[in-house]
């Protein structure tokens, strides 16, 4: 998961209860402005390897800026060297073929930026991954302000099995992809003349992958039982399309430093902070990235070193309530038509469901699953 803007400008004023008596804080973050954001690591996974950097932006603006033209570097506790390649605006990559991390080596990311000012990480070491036993998924209801009704859905779970040290720190990243459907058929389509829409069901079946906006952490440090059974994940509800069909999660558990814990679980806390702020003190975030020559100045971000372990489940639509909002065409109400032979060309193809003389109902929103963001393409780890 992406560390988003949003979450890194509340980092750097983040706030704890430190007493019964709170104050309200409006923390001032507009010195956290135009500083340098890091995302990415090394894990034991295959290469490449991925760090993006970004220049962060005021709190109202949608996105960082993509810091580019940066030397980036990966050395190893022996010496050895990795450069990493700009392959889209912020983006660097280590080849293919390059460095792997190991288990039990340490490493650290070394930056230099087109001004000649350099950042490195702390050396960490990459921890031997604590494996996955099984994902459950259990259907299970939620109450919740924002609707009229309780929420329904799955509720997913992580088993670990036995580690073989006493205390781990994990942080876990999750990516789901869903098959849903269109309402309705493409019939014909409209290019200046009706064609018939062949195969009828080619843009019927899409499908979406997207990463779980959430951060997900925990220790065993205060726990007898080192062997995690049933921790909560994410929670997915019959309000989206997203269980209408088939929901596949992928879970990647990262085994971390405890340094890295404290920066991804106190990341985690301020995500799931609601309002505004209340404390009696802030303070700043500190990644393990510094300005090798101002160690005061301050760097947003993470260099995350790594052991991983991965599973993907798959579920089936659950038989629960769907609330979601479907297409209804009324073939009998023409005041629904539209004349389509008036269509802008910079339209074409008008995908249309129904058809009478010169007026059609458009199907573009109820016909074509990629208007819901989706692709026709299954993907290739997919079961059905």
């Amino acid at each position: 998961m992406t560390i988003n803007k949003y979450i890194l400008l509340l980092l750097t004023a983040s706030l704890f209860w430190l007493s019964s008596c709170i104050d309200e804080y409006w923390p001032e973050v507009s010195k956290y402005e135009n500083l340098l954001v890091v995302d990415g690591g090394i894990t034991n996974e295959v290469p490449p390897y991925t760090v993006k950097l970004s220049i962060s932006s005021p709190i109202n603006d949608i996105d960082n800026q993509p810091f580019t033209s940066c030397n980036l570097i990966f050395e190893d506790g022996d010496g050895n060297q990795e450069y990493l390649y700009e392959i889209e605006p912020g983006v660097y990559k280590t080849p293919v073929d390059g460095m792997q991390g190991e288990i039990g080596k340490k490493y650290k990311l070394r930056i230099q930026t087109p001004d000649g000012k350099i950042y490195e990480s702390s050396f960490e070491y990459l921890k031997k991954p604590v494996l996955i036993d099984k994902i459950d998924a259990k259907t299970e209801t939620k109450s919740s302000d924002n609707v009229d009704h309780d929420l329904q859905g799955y509720q997913f779970y992580v088993n670990t099995e036995a580690p073989s040290s006493d205390t781990n720190y994990y942080l876990w990243k999750l990516n789901y992809t869903y098959h849903y459907q269109s309402d309705y058929f493409i019939k014909w389509y409209f290019t200046g003349q009706l064609n018939r829409f062949l195969p009828i069901d080619s843009l019927y079946n899409c499908y979406t992958t997207r990463s779980v906006n959430k951060i997900y952490t925990y220790n065993t440090e205060n726990i007898t039982n080192k062997r995690l059974e049933d921790f909560p994940l994410n929670f997915v509800s019959t309000e989206t399309r997203q269980l209408s069909l088939r929901y596949s999660l992928l879970v990647k558990q990262h085994t971390i430093s405890k340094q890295a814990y404290i920066f991804w679980s106190a990341l985690e806390k301020q995500n799931s902070d609601q309002g505004s702020l209340y404390s009696r003190q802030p303070f700043q975030i500190r990644g393990n990235i510094r300005n090798v020559n101002d160690a005061e100045e301050p760097v947003l971000g993470y260099f995350l070193l790594s052991g991983i372990d991965s599973s993907r489940i798959f579920v089936d639509r659950p038989n629960l309530p769907f609330y979601y909002s479907e297409c209804s065409i009324n073939e009998g109400n023409y005041l629904q038509y539209t004349e389509i032979g008036a269509t802008d060309p910079v339209l074409y193809p008008v995908y249309v469901i129904v058809y009478a003389g010169n007026r059609a109902v458009p199907g573009q929103a109820c016909a074509d699953c990629r208007q819901r963001g989706g692709a026709i393409v299954k993907p290739e780890f997919w079961e059905d």
